[in-house]
């Protein structure tokens, strides 16, 4: 039953992918995915309707700008206060090989409310192309297979909470100008005020 669910999922999430070659530029930025969540569930960007969603991709073994953004996330969360329960963070695991839902858990246990999302490569490269999001496997130097690191897209992607792209901002965004950003998306602006 576990296998035919993951199979089907795959599937989808090949579906989701859009059309091949489609050229970037070209492409909105679609918050659409269809993955697991740290604790195996599988989620879809309807799971977390309703919230706005911080999200960034990376890995759990990115020796400094994963944590570096996480540690954002989490610290721009303790600004947003009262704010923070209509916001909700994930972090995408661009390496599904090594990241599995309990590793996510673990390591994530540092960074307080922030959700780890994995899945089979195919339903990760699926909700990469989504965001527009690229990675890319590089070798380790010394020929380890299990040394490898991952280039990857750093930015922050704020969406809104039907899941529709709102802004991206730079990985080394100061947690007070992240919290401050989510929470004009909260509390527009109207034109009379």
């Amino acid at each position: 039953m576990r296998q035919t669910l993951i199979a089907a999922l795959a599937v989808l999430a090949a579906w989701w992918t859009g059309p091949a070659g489609a050229d970037d530029a070209d492409r909105a930025v679609v918050g659409r995915f269809l993955l697991v969540d740290m604790t195996g569930r599988p989620v879809t960007d309807e799971t977390y309707a309703g919230k706005i969603r911080l999200v960034v991709f990376g890995y759990t073994y990115c020796p400094d700008i994963c944590p570096t953004v996480l540690n954002t996330l989490s610290v721009a969360l303790e600004h947003l206060g009262a704010d923070r329960g209509k916001v909700v963070t994930l972090f995408v695991s661009v390496d599904p090989e090594r990241d599995t839902p309990a590793h996510l858990k673990d390591y994530l246990v540092s960074f307080p409310e922030v959700t780890g999302l994995t899945g089979s490569a195919a339903q990760v490269a699926a909700a990469a192309y989504n965001f527009k999001a690229r990675y890319e496997k590089q070798p380790a130097a010394d020929g380890d297979p299990a040394a490898y690191s991952i280039d990857h897209t750093a930015s922050i992607y704020i969406m809104d909470r039907a899941g529709n792209f709102l802004a991206r901002m730079p990985h080394a965004s100061a947690p007070d100008r992240v919290a401050e950003r989510v929470r004009s998306y909260l509390y527009p602006k109207r034109d009379d005020q």
